[in-house]
């Protein structure tokens, strides 16, 4: 059954990064009324901001009559030039936000450096089927470190642009996406408007959610941390 562009629901993922993004994106990806792209604005930074909005609004406004109820795509916010003008096409197109987090901002922080080990080691950012997991890595302090104060930043930066954004927002913490993937599959599809459908998704975790077994050297990491709550999410 065809749709006119009218009653298209379009919808922005916005998240920080290893937050199960690619994951969500391949499930929606499987169901037959919802179009849905990766990072292309990542893709388009250097093409410059009308050029990100150009693509933006094609994508999100799509063909005049089509299959698809539902048009979104992810993006990071730190990767669109002009998040003014963002924000402003996304109230003219009337478009919903998906926003992803991670509670766990440790674990968050270790993530990105298993990631960038397994890019390394198979020029992939995500881990597949058939994909071994990397071996556990030696994580410099001061990285860490940094790390861990971007990844707290970053979540700041984009909870305070979604609130001003003053859409309709779905939030999902990766934790329950991994907890029980099919309930949040369930959820963003009635969010963005189409009939929910069994969807599986392709990728798979990529750093074990025992810390002990993705860093090797785990307790030199967690001595290095002062604040108590931080501390305690090394064995969450």
């Amino acid at each position: 059954m065809f749709v006119s562009r009218r009653q298209v629901t379009r919808f922005v993922i916005l998240f920080p990064g290893r937050v199960g993004s690619t994951y969500l994106v391949s499930a929606l990806a499987e169901h037959p009324h919802i179009a849905v792209e990766g990072e292309v604005l990542s893709s388009l930074r250097d093409a410059g901001a009308d050029r990100q909005l150009a693509w933006s609004q094609d994508w999100w406004q799509g063909r005049a009559v089509g299959r698809a109820r539902a048009r979104g795509f992810k993006t990071k916010l730190r990767d669109i030039v002009d998040s003014e003008r963002f924000s402003a096409m996304i109230h003219d197109l009337d478009v919903r936000v998906v926003l992803m987090d991670r509670r766990n901002d440790v674990k968050h922080a270790v993530s990105r450096v298993t990631a960038k080990a397994l890019h390394e080691a198979t020029g992939k950012w995500n881990r597949y089927d058939d994909d071994a997991r990397p071996e556990p890595v030696e994580i410099d302090l001061e990285r860490f470190h940094r790390l861990l104060a971007g990844v707290i930043a970053d979540k700041r930066h984009i909870d305070n642009y979604v609130t001003k954004l003053h859409r309709p927002t779905l939030r999902i913490d990766y934790e329950d996406l991994l907890t029980d993937p099919a309930a949040i599959f369930t959820s963003v599809q009635g969010f963005v408007g189409v009939a929910p459908r069994a969807v599986a998704g392709a990728t798979q975790k990529n750093t074990s959610d025992n810390l002990r077994e993705a860093v090797a050297n785990f307790d030199e990491l967690r001595a290095s941390v002062d604040d108590p709550a931080l501390a305690a999410m090394f064995d969450d």
